[in-house]
C-alpha cells in the first residue's frame, strides 16, 4: 500500500508540477493567467514539485522503507497544506478540488509520521504491512 501512495503521488506531483511549469496559473482554477510576478514565482516552484514527484518514484523502488525514509517526505507534504491552509486563512477559501488537496496534504502525513507502536522497527518486524531486515552492523578496521 505505501508503495503504491509513493507511485500515485509521484505521478500526480510530476504531472502537475510539469503542467504548471507550462501552462502557469491557467493550470488551476480559475484556469488564467496571475500577474507577472506571481507567474515567474509559480512556475520557478512548480520545478520543485516536479522533482518532489521524482522523489516519491524513486523512493517507491527503494527495498528500505523505513520512517527514516518516509518522514521526511511525509514532512514536505504536511508543510505545504500549512502554506495552503495559511492561504486559505489570509486571502480566503479555495477551489474544492484544492480543499480536497489540503484535507490529503494534512491528514496522511501524521499517519506515516507516527509509528503507531512506539518503538523501532527491528529485524523480521513489520512497520505498515512492509518487513525490514536488520542492516549489517559495519565496524571500524583498524
Amino acid at each position: 500500500m505505501v508503495r503504491g501512495l509513493l507511485n500515485f503521488g509521484g505521478v500526480v506531483a510530476t504531472g502537475a508540477g510539469l503542467h504548471t511549469l507550462l501552462a502557469g496559473g491557467k493550470s488551476f482554477p480559475p484556469w488564467r493567467p496571475a500577474s507577472p510576478m506571481v507567474e515567474g514565482e509559480l512556475r520557478f516552484y512548480s520545478a520543485f514539485y516536479v522533482a518532489y514527484g521524482q522523489l516519491l518514484l524513486r523512493t517507491a523502488r527503494r527495498e528500505d522503507l523505513g520512517p527514516e525514509t518516509l518522514r521526511p517526505l511525509a514532512a514536505a507534504l504536511f508543510l505545504g497544506g500549512l502554506g495552503r491552509a495559511a492561504a486559505w486563512r489570509t486571502v480566503g477559501k479555495p477551489h474544492p478540488f484544492q480543499r480536497a488537496l489540503l484535507a490529503v496534504e494534512l491528514a496522511l502525513p501524521p499517519l506515516v509520521m507516527v509509528d503507531p507502536r512506539r518503538k523501532r522497527v527491528e529485524d523480521g518486524q513489520s512497520w505498515h504491512g512492509l518487513r525490514f531486515p536488520r542492516a549489517p552492523i559495519r565496524r571500524p578496521t583498524s
